[in-house]
């Protein structure tokens, strides 16, 4: 019976470094240490190290954690909506968690890359594959995108904030027009 209940605490212990490591990160970015995220998970400093080891063992779990709520949210589109909205909400919804959370991109080019991330980024991959031949078999979205260029789109979205909009209304139809190259010519906005 202890040792469930201690098997239960530790995921709990688990579950509460890794949200106030996110939170950390959104307010530090990677500088954050594990000092800081051990006060904000109200833990000892010792429970960090004993589920993360290292600093870059944390920025993989968040990572892992991060690209299986994108799985489960492809999902989720995919199962909702027609195969035009579920990928272009996904699309965008990635695109605008990253552009508020910018420190999880640089703590993304700091992680290991263990198994567990790499197994989450292809099911994550595999799901928005699937929301993309969806679009594609509709006839929604270009037959001549593939993965890669719907990583370099997003990229470029992101971009779009380098050159910050007046107003919201700009940044959205920015970012209309870079999405609606997906689009084949019959079909843009």
């Amino acid at each position: 019976m202890n040792d469930h209940i201690l098997r239960a605490d530790a995921r709990d212990n688990r579950a509460k470094i890794l949200t106030a490591a996110r939170s950390a990160f959104d307010a530090l970015g990677p500088q954050a240490n594990l000092r800081e995220i051990a006060r904000r998970a109200d833990v000892a400093q010792g429970t960090v190290h004993r589920h993360f080891p290292t600093k870059q063992a944390l920025f993989s779990a968040i990572i892992t954690e991060r690209l299986r709520e994108l799985t489960q949210l492809a999902r989720q589109l995919r199962a909702e909506h027609d195969a035009d909205t579920a990928f272009i909400t996904f699309l965008t919804t990635t695109v605008e968690q990253a552009r508020h959370n910018r420190s999880l991109a640089s703590v993304f080019e700091e992680a290991d890359g263990g198994e567990d991330m790499q197994t989450a980024g292809r099911e994550m991959n595999a799901e928005l594959a699937l929301l993309l031949d969806r679009a594609q078999a509709e006839g929604t979205i270009r037959d001549d995108i593939d993965l890669a260029d719907v990583h370099a789109i997003a990229a470029a979205v992101l971009a779009v904030d380098t050159h910050p909009a007046a107003h919201p209304a700009d940044r959205a139809k920015r970012v209309a027009i870079v999405l609606d190259g997906l689009r084949p010519p019959g079909r843009r906005a």
